[in-house]
């Protein structure tokens, strides 16, 4: 009697077993699940990041930086053309005298900045043919980056003339030493 009675105890501990086997966590669909939600929580905090909690102000001025290095305007950015014009370049010899004509257009912040290039357009031209009455024909021409750096030059030279930084950038449109 007593084998019979071992026998239902021993049949019931195989299945208790056998369901804490089964009841157990099922780690093929628990792991991808995991990795799942790892990854969509960090793209979701990266764009909550970026694009709600950054401040607008330094978004702008960054796109005003890349877009001045890549010519390509934003929407708010605006050229404002400078007329043609000739200037008497700076020579060693009185006898030898040497013209530079030239035409620019400067990159602006917007289009009230641009109201304000043209309203002031007779200050920009003097900044312009002060910057470059003091240029030789060989400092405009010697090397690739000699263009460049007139560029530079004549933006920093706006801008002080006007005491503020109106040109972003400066486009040398037309350019002829002779």
């Amino acid at each position: 009697m007593d084998n019979k009675k071992e026998a239902p105890k021993a049949k019931k501990s195989a299945e208790i077993e056998e369901t804490e086997v089964k009841k157990g966590p099922k780690w093929g669909i628990l792991i991808p699940l995991i990795v799942i939600l790892t990854i969509c929580g960090s793209v979701g905090g990266t764009v909550l990041a970026t694009h709600f909690l950054a401040p607008k102000t330094e978004q702008e001025s960054s796109s005003v930086k890349r877009n001045a290095g890549t010519g390509k305007l934003s929407d708010e950015e605006k050229l404002v053309s400078v007329p043609k014009f000739v200037v008497n370049l700076a020579t060693d010899d009185s006898s030898n005298t040497q013209y530079a004509r030239l035409k620019i257009s400067i990159l602006v912040e917007n289009a009230d900045k641009a109201a304000e290039a043209k309203k002031n357009m007779a200050v920009i031209r003097d900044a312009v043919i002060n910057v470059m009455k003091k240029k030789k024909a060989t400092d405009i021409l010697s090397n690739s980056g000699s263009v460049t750096a007139l560029k530079n030059e004549l933006k920093d030279g706006i801008n002080e003339q006007l005491g503020e930084t109106l040109a972003i950038q400066v486009y040398v449109t037309d350019l002829v030493v002779q």
